[in-house]
């Protein structure tokens, strides 16, 4: 009875216990509720408390949307500019024609490009939500099936295959992750040989630039530096998608539906290892000169370089001397006995007598 009691008294010692150790971090959290002085006006700071009471403080830029953890990675994002230039994509966002047109698509809904029409010349826009593998042809049709999850079905009078992908262009994302509002993810489908190709693009609505991947994409967001890859596209994305429903194929888009196969040059090392070493001389200089993005231009000069060589090789060969040909009468040969060559064995022997004798 005695052992039963002094159990319940410790147990509600420990549970007592227990309840003030947590009402003291709780306590300790609302006290480092207070912001800081160093945060800016408007950012949100979040603080959390886990369960071996490790303290955990969150905040948030109002502009990017981006959380960090410390002090030193908010200054280093202050220090930035990243704030500036998330805010001048957001300005440019509010007039470009493509982002404000689909400003009411939510979030990881895609609108999907396909070619069409009887000579496949019509390019069709659908509004496609991947996760649920929904596939709409209207505004109006996303919003009835939003709010009351109704599929309405959809009729190009057979213009437009969806049953395949063989005719899929493009998949365009609004604002993609991480990125400043107005930026757009393009993925387009080229076909190859033997499969279907998919290059992402992200594109910057301020300076127009795309980048291949998002980390180069953040890497310009940060830093305001454009990267080596980085191009303008001779017709913006913006400009390509910003019809309604369906529109005239656009030429640049034409060539992603077939397969070209491309002539086999050859490489530039290859004119070195065949020819003698007089024509190295002369082309060396040229090719020197040649950058990767030249080869139209070495494969057209190659003839006028290769004619030079061959009259080079001719002119050496005309002046050089004639070889003399000896038949095998003029060669003289040693007459006689060959001379007798001494024994090894024979002479080390007669120095080490030699040498016995003359010790004694």
């Amino acid at each position: 009875m005695t052992e039963s009691s002094s159990t319940l008294i410790l147990d509600y010692e420990k549970v007592n216990f227990s309840k003030k150790e947590t009402e003291k971090r709780q306590q300790e959290a609302e006290g480092l509720e207070e912001r800081p002085g160093w945060l800016p006006d408007g950012w949100i700071m979040e603080i959390n408390l886990g369960g071996d009471g490790t303290i955990y403080r969150y905040y948030t830029s109002p502009l990017s949307g981006l959380t960090f953890t410390m002090k030193s990675e908010v200054l280093e994002y202050l220090f930035s500019g990243m704030d500036e230039r998330f805010l001048e994509s957001k300005n440019y966002a509010a007039h470009n024609k493509l982002v404000m047109t689909h400003e009411w698509l939510p979030n990881d809904w895609l609108i999907e490009i396909r070619a069409g029409g009887e000579n496949t010349d019509k390019m069709f826009k659908f509004y496609v939500y991947p996760p649920a593998g929904v596939r709409l042809f209207s505004k109006e049709d996303v919003l009835t099936y939003i709010n009351k999850c109704k599929i309405t079905p959809f009729d190009t009078n057979g213009q437009c295959d969806t049953r395949t992908k063989d005719n899929i262009l493009a998949n365009v994302e609004f604002n993609p992750h991480s990125l400043p509002k107005g930026w757009v993810k393009e993925l387009v489908f080229r076909k190859t040989k033997d499969a279907v190709r998919k290059d992402p693009y992200y594109t910057d609505p301020v300076s127009n630039y795309s980048f291949r991947t998002r980390r180069s994409a953040m890497l310009f967001v940060q830093t305001g530096k454009v990267p080596r890859r980085a191009f303008i596209q001779r017709t913006s994305v913006h400009d390509l998608y910003s019809f309604e429903k369906s529109a005239d194929l656009h030429e640049s888009l034409r060539k992603r539906l077939y397969f070209t196969p491309t002539t086999n040059r050859r490489p530039r090392g290859s004119l070195k290892s065949k020819k003698s070493s007089l024509r190295e001389e002369i082309l060396s200089d040229e090719e020197s000169s040649y950058s990767s993005e030249d080869d139209d231009f070495f494969d057209d000069s190659s003839d006028s370089s290769n004619e030079i060589g061959r009259n080079k090789v001719q002119v050496a060969k005309a002046t050089r001397k004639p070889r003399k040909v000896m038949s095998l009468n003029d060669i003289k040969r040693p007459v006689g006995r060959p001379r007798k060559q001494p024994n090894e064995t024979k002479g080390k022997q007669c120095d080490a007598e030699i040498k016995r004798e003359s010790e004694s």
